[in-house]
């Protein structure tokens, strides 16, 4: 009887002492946030492309720098900073998709998600200037230091380069041709030709440009003995060369493609012919007053260059 009670006695013992160490460790645990699985964890959502560098021009506030702060930087660096904005040429007309206003009236294309960016790096808010009726105005603009930076498809050239300093190339194209298939049949009847370029540069009458771009250049270099005809656009241009008023355009492949993709009738009139030995060469141009602003466009160009070839990849560039 007595050895039955102890063996109760001792059961009841160790249940109470299992009940007070499980009572103790969980008040200790209810201070205590339990680790989350894999499956719980909660989700980060980064902000895309397009939602951070719109965020960046209209939202964010620049940093305000003390003149203490500012003395640390070369002088036009110094003078961006202490503005907060970046002041960026842009042609007034939209060139989809390199810039454009879309239906909300919000700024988009690849070269403005390149802008944004570079201001966002540079610490301070984007402006755009959008006063320039042509590319070739964007130049002059920065040449004379209304804006810092022209950031507005530009392609490189050696007569703008004695005006402006060019950053590396960020976009690579190549010049083409555009050319009216009966005119050519008319101009090519009396003789054979190696090409079409040798047949235009000995035989051809009018070449369509249009007026303010690099290919006013890049056309009386390829045609020296060529007449030119200038057109407003692309449109207006590559319209004329299909209604034969003059033979041939020169502008870049990705623009002729684009325009004979969304005509593909067109085709049937049209001849396009890329120059592999040509090349258009887009970057940006940059105040020549300004050569620490240049070394670091040039800096951010090669760091960023991942992100810069995906954004033209979002863009179908």
């Amino acid at each position: 009887m007595i050895r039955r009670y102890g063996r109760l006695t001792f059961f009841l013992l160790f249940t109470l002492t299992i009940g007070l160490m499980i009572s103790s460790c969980t008040s200790v645990m209810r201070g205590v946030e339990p680790t989350k699985t894999s499956s719980q964890m909660e989700t980060i959502q980064f902000p895309t492309s397009k939602e951070a560098y719109i965020a960046a021009a209209k939202g964010s506030e620049p940093r305000v720098y003390t003149p203490e702060q500012l003395e640390g930087y070369p002088q036009d660096i110094r003078d961006i900073l202490s503005r907060g904005k970046l002041r960026i040429g842009l042609k007034v007309e939209d060139s989809y998709p390199f810039f454009y206003t879309d239906e909300e009236g919000i700024l988009r294309g690849s070269d403005v998600e390149l802008a944004n960016d570079i201001a966002f790096k540079l610490g301070v808010k984007p402006e755009y200037i959008r006063t320039a009726a042509s590319f070739d105005e964007v130049i002059d603009q920065v040449s004379s230091g209304d804006v810092d930076v022209g950031i507005s498809k530009l392609s490189i050239t050696l007569e703008r380069a004695k005006r402006v300093l060019f950053s590396d190339a960020y976009l690579h194209f190549k010049q083409a041709l555009l050319i009216n298939r009966l005119e050519l049949a008319e101009l090519g009847q009396n003789g054979e030709y190696p090409d079409v370029l040798t047949l235009l540069q000995q035989h051809g009458t009018q070449i369509g440009i249009v007026r303010g771009t690099s290919y006013v250049g890049f056309t009386r270099e390829l045609f020296p003995m060529q007449e030119q005809t200038a057109y407003n656009n692309t449109s207006e241009l590559f319209d004329h060369v299909r209604q034969g008023e003059v033979i041939a355009a020169v502008y870049d492949a990705f623009e002729i493609s684009r325009y004979l993709n969304q005509h593909p009738a067109y085709s049937l009139d049209l001849q396009y012919v890329q120059l592999e030995d040509q090349d258009d060469d887009i970057a940006i141009a940059v105040d020549p007053r300004s050569i620490h602003l240049y070394q670091w466009i040039n800096t951010y160009l090669h760091m960023q260059e991942k992100n810069i070839q995906r954004w033209l990849e979002n863009y179908g560039i």
